[in-house]
C-alpha cells in the first residue's frame, strides 16, 4: 500500500471515529490495542470468499432464467393485505436480490436496463419512484441467516426451504452452514428444474441438498422432520385464505424446538391475517446464536429477519 493510500485510510478512519463517544471509543482503543480485530478481519475476509461463490451461482441463474427472475408458468400476484398492498402490476418491478445486489441494480438503472420512476397520467414531470421487491434473499441476508441468527453447528440438522423457488436458500445453507440435510419445496416446475440444473452444475453433494416438486402441505412429513424451517414472505403466491390455511398446517406439524427464519415480523403477518389471537404463543423470538458475527455485518440492514423457536 502507498503512502497515499495509508494517508487515505487514515481519514476514513479518522471520520469514522469523530462521531465515537469516549466511552465507546475505550473499547474500541481496547479492541485495537490487543489485537482482536486481527480475528474478527479473518472471519470478514472467509465471508467475503463464501459470498464471491454464491455470486457465481447467481451469474448461473441468470444465464437460464428471465431477466424478472419470474418464471412464465408461475402465478405472482400483489397482496391483498400487509405492507405491502400498495404494490401493483403498474408501481412494482421485481429484482431478485440473490442476483443483483443494490450496486448492480444501480447500474441498470444508470444503463437503462431498469427504471427507477413510472409516470402517473402520462405527464413527465409527475412520476413516482417504482417499487422493487424480491422473491428471494440476497447473498448477504443469507450470510446474516447462517452467520448470525442461527447456532453454528447444523450437522445433525435438516433444513427446509418453504417456497425455494430459485433454490437461493439452499446454496446459501450448503455453503455457508453444516446442517447435514437441505431440502427445498418448490410448487412451480420450472424453479425446480433451475435449482437442480445449478445443483449439478456447481457438483454439489445431493445427498445433502434436494429439491422437491409439492405443495408443502402435502409433504407434512418434511416439515415434522425438519428443525429449521425458512419461510419467505408467502402473500405474492397465494390468496388470504390459502395462506390462513398454510399457518395451521405449519402449526400442526412443526414441532416443538423448531427454528423458524423469516424476513418479516409474523406478528405483522398474523394480525394481517386475523388470526394473531390463535397463534399469538406458538412463537418466542430468539437472539442471534452467533452474536460475536454481528460486527461483520450492518445489523441495521437485517432489521426484517426474524427467528423464532416454536413453543
Amino acid at each position: 500500500m502507498s503512502e497515499e493510500n495509508v494517508v487515505n485510510v487514515k481519514h476514513r478512519m479518522l471520520q469514522l471515529l469523530s462521531d465515537v463517544d469516549e466511552a465507546d471509543m475505550e473499547t474500541i482503543e481496547q479492541w485495537i490495542c490487543n489485537r482482536s480485530y486481527r480475528k474478527d478481519l479473518e472471519r470478514l475476509k472467509a465471508l467475503k470468499s463464501s459470498q464471491k461463490t454464491l455470486v457465481k451461482i447467481g451469474n448461473s441463474i441468470k444465464k437460464i432464467v428471465p431477466f424478472e427472475a419470474e418464471m412464465p408458468s408461475e402465478i405472482i400476484k400483489p397482496p391483498t393485505v400487509g405492507n405491502q398492498v400498495d404494490c401493483n402490476e403498474i408501481n412494482t418491478c421485481h429484482v431478485d436480490e440473490f442476483l443483483y445486489d443494490d450496486n448492480e441494480v444501480e447500474k441498470l438503472i444508470k444503463k437503462g436496463k431498469l427504471k427507477k420512476y413510472y409516470c402517473t397520467n402520462c405527464n413527465h414531470r409527475d412520476v413516482q419512484e417504482l417499487i422493487y421487491i424480491s422473491h428471494s434473499m440476497s447473498c448477504q441476508a443469507l450470510q446474516y441467516i447462517f452467520k448470525v441468527l442461527l447456532p453454528s453447528d447444523l450437522e445433525e440438522k435438516q433444513i427446509l426451504d418453504v417456497g425455494s423457488r430459485l433454490g437461493a436458500v439452499l446454496y446459501g445453507a450448503y455453503y455457508l452452514s453444516n446442517a447435514g440435510t437441505i431440502i427445498g419445496v418448490e410448487m412451480n416446475q420450472e424453479c425446480c428444474d433451475v435449482q437442480s440444473r445449478i445443483i449439478e452444475q456447481h457438483t454439489m453433494d445431493t445427498n445433502r441438498i434436494k429439491v422437491v416438486h409439492s405443495d408443502i402441505m402435502e409433504r407434512s412429513d418434511l416439515v415434522t422432520n425438519s428443525n429449521i424451517i425458512v419461510i419467505n414472505i408467502l402473500e405474492f403466491f397465494v390468496d388470504n385464505e390459502k395462506h390462513k390455511e398454510m399457518w395451521y398446517f405449519f402449526k400442526k406439524y412443526i414441532k416443538k424446538g423448531s427454528y423458524l427464519v423469516c424476513n418479516r415480523s409474523m406478528t405483522d403477518t398474523f394480525v394481517n391475517l386475523d388470526i394473531f389471537e390463535e397463534f399469538m404463543n406458538w412463537l418466542s423470538v430468539c437472539k442471534p446464536h452467533q452474536i460475536e458475527n454481528e460486527i461483520l455485518f450492518d445489523i441495521e440492514d437485517y432489521e426484517d429477519l426474524y427467528l423464532y423457536t416454536v413453543n
